[in-house]
């Protein structure tokens, strides 16, 4: 947990806007013995008292991709009630051993001293230019001189240096903290936020969605979030296929028939139907498994964009810790004196399916994130994914190829990987075999995007494992991912 606490607070500073302090996660904790914990510091909706501003500040921003454009949602009435911080703390104060100014004090070197820049964030720099640009505090924060930064340029964030270090020194700081949050995101300057709402609102610590997988025990986030169900759903639906050939034409048909199946499952009442532990119960069922697998699959379109930031920790004695962190890609606002960058969680039409600002105040918000461990006696996989809705697909496709076929770390994250989008298949080429390739161009009628090296689009599954009392991982090159053994 020290680890995974001082990796997400550096990753504040050096992350900038995959995630914030002032945005959301979810986290699955395995401790050395008993049952596993999956902790909701997701973010929730605002209105607590029904105070409403006379001008919601909500506008939408158009983000140019190159091949296709997509409009986000930014402005203060944006910004969602923000957990990430204080269930950080939490998690630190239940399971960490280290002193917390020992843990966030990489972070709070880098913000003081600097850091380079490096080429995924800076990427995710440029994409986000009009949204980093929206205000002068903002710009602040991402600028080189008078430019957005680039790779390799030396950035400093000393305001959250400064904020960092005074919650370690003054943990009652994190409740002033809050309510700053609330009066800048408040009615009063085009917000939702009320001091009710930042008060009231608490990190759920909930039961896991578990599933046994052969003779591996897999446990993710539960619904709200969607994302842990559809990894459930798809691995469910993969027993059996390490039967099959890795990386054979049908062994990759066969990931694409389950992507499909997983679009048609995912209708516009699956986010709400998530929450219903007995609606999982019946999704997961043996009965339920085997119609599906015999059911063709209807395509939905998915969002091209995810700003998030995983980390995966294991220690000897077994403990496992899965962390995933977004904060949607950031409403163009800074809290004042922090250097945090405030969420637009309120934002984003892929957790708001029935439109925006529908929501019921105090309602934790659902998300695709699905930080998972597996256990299979001392034998340990902790694993997530960036990616929006590609890391559903990515972590499906790696838990596969280690458990189903047995390959190594690095195998498994390198692997090229598929996407199925709309009507679209998304794949990469490089490490393709040419047979399984015209399998996939058939199959999907020629409609199939190719990237010929290894794309960020496809997510970044980042691992650690313990595997007959060897330790390993591998860190997704696609979004800058490293892995260390110490």
């Amino acid at each position: 947990m020290d680890a995974i606490v001082a990796a997400a607070f550096a990753a504040f500073v050096c992350e900038l806007p995959l995630c914030s302090p002032l945005g959301g996660g979810v986290m699955v904790v395995q401790p050395e013995t008993g049952a596993a914990h999956a902790l909701d510091m997701f973010g929730r909706t605002p209105g607590l008292g029904g105070a409403r501003p006379t001008v919601l500040d909500f506008d939408h921003v158009e983000v140019d991709f190159g091949a296709t454009t997509q409009v986000f949602h930014v402005g203060r009435g944006s910004a969602a009630v923000p957990l990430a911080l204080p269930g950080l703390l939490q998690a630190h104060q239940r399971w960490g051993s280290l002193p917390l100014s020992d843990v966030v004090a990489p972070a709070v070197a880098l913000g003081r001293d600097g850091y380079q820049l490096g080429a995924g964030v800076a990427f995710a720099f440029r994409l986000l230019s009009p949204i980093i640009e929206r205000t002068a505090e903002s710009r602040m924060l991402f600028s080189d001189g008078d430019r957005i930064a680039s790779t390799g340029a030396q950035l400093d964030n000393r305001d959250l240096a400064r904020s960092l270090s005074d919650i370690c020194e003054r943990p009652e700081r994190v409740r002033d903290l809050m309510q700053a949050f609330a009066a800048e995101c408040g009615p009063a300057v085009g917000g939702l936020v009320t001091e009710r709402d930042v008060t009231e609102a608490t990190v759920n610590d909930a039961v896991p969605l578990c599933v046994e997988l052969g003779d591996w025990h897999l446990a993710t986030m539960p619904g709200p979030s969607t994302g842990g169900v559809l990894v459930a759903l798809g691995l469910r639906l993969l027993g059996g296929v390490g039967k099959l050939p890795f990386g054979s034409a049908e062994h990759v048909l066969a990931l694409t028939d389950v992507q499909r199946t997983l679009l048609s499952v995912r209708d516009d009442s699956f986010d709400e139907e998530c929450r219903d532990a007995a609606f999982v119960r019946e999704l997961l069922s043996d009965a339920k498994v085997a119609e599906l697998r015999t059911r063709a699959a209807a395509l939905h379109p998915d969002s091209p964009l995810g700003s998030t930031t995983h980390l995966s920790a294991l220690d000897e004695h077994g403990m496992a810790v899965s962390l995933t962190l977004t904060n949607g890609e950031g409403s163009g606002h800074v809290l004042s004196g922090t250097g945090m960058v405030i969420n637009n969680l309120l934002g984003e039409e892929d957790i708001h399916p029935r439109g925006f600002h529908r929501d019921p105040p105090g309602k934790a918000l659902s998300t695709m994130m699905a930080p998972t461990v597996l256990t299979r006696g001392e034998d340990r996989i902790v694993l997530g994914s960036g990616g929006s809705n590609r890391l559903r697909n990515a972590i499906t496709q790696v838990v596969s190829a280690l458990i189903e076929h047995g390959v190594t770390p690095e195998v498994a994250v390198t692997a090229p990987r598929l996407h199925v989008q709309g009507t679209t298949l998304t794949l990469e080429t490089r490490g393709l075999a040419a047979e399984a390739e015209a399998a996939l161009q058939s199959a999907f009628g020629g409609h199939v995007a190719a990237f010929a090296e290894p794309n960020m689009f496809f997510g970044g599954v980042h691992l650690a494992l313990r595997r007959r009392g060897a330790f390993g991982g591998a860190g997704d090159a696609r979004r800058g991912g490293s892995v260390r053994v110490v």
